[in-house]
């Protein structure tokens, strides 16, 4: 007999589908049941509410501001690398509330239950996450056959609505991935970011824009009237469009901010994706009731059967965290406790951008809270000494500054003084809080709080950042300390050798006076010895020349950018793009597919020379006097790099002319064994193809191609002249 678990794994996914093949038709029909505030996982509800209060809707509104800002500059991050600090701080700030709201809003499975990482642990918690998702749809769907209406739109106009508001996040969609898998990636976890990246990759359609989440996405939209202007633009924040909604911003900024440090925050990133990457019960809905609008819902279907927790991307973000976890058990890296409590940071901060409450709504309750209860204690208190500030205990309780149902920036103001008041409350240690004894046991106020109420005051002394600390060092107080995955130079390093991102001074180049290319002859190398001194700069620095130019979804739409995608997936020792997905595949199989730097790291055991732990062992510092020609002609490479929109073509010129170098390195048995040679080969092959079709891509761009051509011929000079 069937148990209820292997009922719902087994049936659930044959729901969807018999809802997905359902013929539907457009129902103009409208209700007037209100819009569900629930929280659905993935899936923002958005009503129109009257403000909670007029201080929380000031704080949503400067949140709103910052976040739709921060949105287009990272997406354009090239043209405002001064936000970087800004950056760091907000992402540290999300990172820290992530881990206080999972404290204030416990949930049946919480993934900080898992104290120490076990890889078994970690599947169980997403089993009961899928278990609790299948329970929760089979009752909607029960409503629903019971004659229950939509609960994520009521009307074709309130669905319309929905899709509109959801492009934000779904423009971004895979984001927190983009920059993962870079050449500054120290080699130790290239093995873990090349599975991750991979999924970045898949939700771009390999570089088939008919299966890019983004253009997908678009359609939709466009087959429902909704037109919006390029997300990575600066009209799409613009409020004529009417997406005005803090929570719609702040989901979607948490995907772009904790992409931009890769090497800093891994695990944070390892840990969100595979939040985002679980089953969720608001795609189910949406893929159920769009269909009953006329609009297809193929977009959520899509996510449900690739986000599968067999062989979908669910799976691969549990294998790419126990996979992450082992190279830190091994090399040493990283601390395994603090490595793992980061992931769990991530993990919540994805899961804490799904709720439209915030700590501040919390922080509002807890106030709301003290203030009923000084309604009845106001004489119970009057003879009290006790100060909250600048005033006594009876009379913040008898009388606040003004009244909460007008102005309530007192709140903000009554907090701040409570949190000073020692001994009542010892920032960040409630154990030590006057306050918590004595609502607790034996204490003189023990009953006036229930235990949720005193757990509510408990989260947020807990809170509190200690005197004398820094607050912007909160979030690494509580995951056990900062340690990047970067190795530590003496002095420190911080260029683009070692750091992402970075933006060194660019040297400057000026387009060709041809728009012709026409492939030079082979590299020809006199020098009957290979100089490693040169050729290694050159080798690792030219794999990060087109990285960058897919670093936001968004950018993906353009055909020229998704064939990009197909040349950096050859490059990255990826399967060629077939009809299918190949999903946990790329994990699985057993043949032999290094990329480019595996290659170069090939070259260098053959030739006895010590093993790298990253791209920093092999190119000195930019201000090295050392430095050699080839070296700095590397680091104008990274330079060029890190700015795609400006260099674009020309950086394609550039990925060209080294196609030319890894030709001569297939054919030079001194440098790679056989083996290699051949992996190589087929790498410059679907490279060939890939260059092939940007340049049909190119053509009718005067522009474009002189630049392109600019690139090709300065990066085989510069080839030749330094391999002599």
């Amino acid at each position: 007999m069937l148990t209820l678990q292997v009922s719902l794994f087994i049936f659930t996914p044959l729901v969807w589908l018999l809802y997905f093949y359902y013929p539907w038709t457009k129902n103009g029909a409208s209700s007037s049941l209100p819009l569900t505030n629930t929280n659905t996982d993935h899936i923002a509800i958005l009503p129109d509410q009257k403000p909670k209060s007029s201080r929380l809707e000031k704080k949503r509104q400067e949140r709103m501001h910052h976040f739709k800002d921060l949105y287009y500059k990272i997406q354009n991050l090239e043209e405002f690398p001064e936000i970087l600090p800004q950056v760091r701080q907000t992402l540290l700030l999300l990172l820290e509330q992530g881990l206080l709201m999972a404290k204030y809003k416990r949930r049946a499975h919480s993934i900080l239950d898992i104290a120490s990482f076990d890889v078994s642990h970690l599947q169980k918690f997403i089993q009961d996450i899928q278990l609790d998702v299948g329970l929760e749809f089979e009752a909607y769907i029960r409503r629903r056959e019971a004659g229950g209406k939509p609960e994520l739109f009521t009307t074709f106009d309130e669905a319309c609505k929905f899709l509109k508001n959801s492009a934000p996040w779904n423009y971004t969609d895979g984001a927190w991935l983009a920059r993962i898998h870079q050449v500054t990636t120290p080699f130790a976890f290239r093995g873990v970011t090349k599975d991750a990246w991979q999924i970045f990759s898949e939700e771009l359609g390999d570089g088939d824009l008919e299966k890019n989440h983004v253009v997908l996405y678009r359609e939709l939209l466009q087959s429902v009237g909704v037109d919006l202007p390029n997300g990575d633009s600066p009209d799409f924040i613009h409020p004529r469009h009417g997406m005005e909604d803090e929570s719609i911003w702040r989901y979607a900024i948490g995907q772009l901010l904790v992409s931009v440090f890769p090497n800093e925050f891994l695990p944070e990133i390892l840990g969100f994706n595979l939040h985002y990457e679980q089953p969720a019960v608001g795609v189910l809905k949406a893929n159920k009731e769009l269909p009953e609008f006329g609009i297809s819902p193929y977009y959520y279907a899509l996510h449900i059967s690739i986000d599968n927790a067999d062989s979908g991307h669910c799976a691969m973000a549990i294998g790419n965290i126990a996979q992450f976890m082992a190279v830190v058990k091994e090399t040493g890296i990283m601390d395994s406790q603090t490595a793992w409590r980061r992931v769990q940071a991530g993990y919540c901060l994805g899961q804490s951008l799904d709720d439209r409450d915030t700590v501040d709504d919390y922080e509002d309750r807890l106030v709301d809270l003290i203030c009923k209860k000084a309604t009845i204690a106001t004489k119970i208190h009057c003879t009290s000494r006790a100060r909250i500030g600048k005033r006594n205990l009876s009379s913040w309780f008898s009388a606040p500054p003004s009244s909460p149902e007008n102005d309530d920036s007192w709140k903000d103001e009554f907090l701040s003084a409570l949190a000073d008041s020692k001994p009542w409350v010892y920032k960040g240690d409630s154990s030590k809080s006057l306050l918590m004894r004595e609502l607790g046991w034996k204490g003189r106020m023990f009953g006036a709080f229930t235990h949720d109420e005193t757990e509510l005051l408990r989260n947020w002394i807990g809170s509190l950042t200690p005197d004398g600390e820094d607050s912007s060092k909160a979030y690494w107080h509580l995951v056990g300390g900062c340690q990047s995955l970067e190795k530590a130079f003496d002095p420190p390093r911080h260029d683009a050798g070692v750091t992402h991102p970075c933006f060194p001074t660019m040297r400057a180049w000026s387009p060709s006076k041809t728009a012709n290319f026409v492939p030079k002859a082979p590299i020809q190398v006199t020098n009957n010895e290979v100089d490693m001194d040169v050729l290694l700069p050159l080798w690792f620095a030219h794999t990060g020349l087109l990285e960058n130019l897919i670093s936001s979804p968004h950018q993906t739409i353009r055909p020229l950018i998704s064939n990009c995608l197909q040349i950096l997936r050859a490059e990255k020792g990826y399967k060629p793009e077939g009809t299918g997905i190949a999903c946990m595949d790329e994990q699985l199989r057993p043949s032999y597919s290094p990329d480019l730097v595996a290659l170069g790291l090939k070259i260098i055991k053959r030739q006895g020379l010590p093993q790298p732990s990253s791209l920093g062992d092999i190119l000195a510092r930019p201000e090295d006097e050392g430095l050699s020609i080839s070296g700095r002609f590397a680091h104008d490479l990274l330079g060029w790099a890190q700015r795609p929109t400006k260099n674009g073509a020309f950086l394609l010129g550039l990925a060209r002319a080294f196609l030319d170098l890894e030709q001569w390195v297939s054919e030079n048995e001194g440098l790679l064994g056989r083996r290699e040679r051949l992996v190589l080969s087929e790498i410059i092959q679907r490279k060939s193809i890939g260059f092939e079709k940007c340049l049909s891509e190119l053509n009718g761009d005067a522009l474009m191609c002189h630049e392109f051509a600019a690139g090709y011929e300065l990066g085989r000079t510069e080839i030749e002249t330094l391999l002599g």
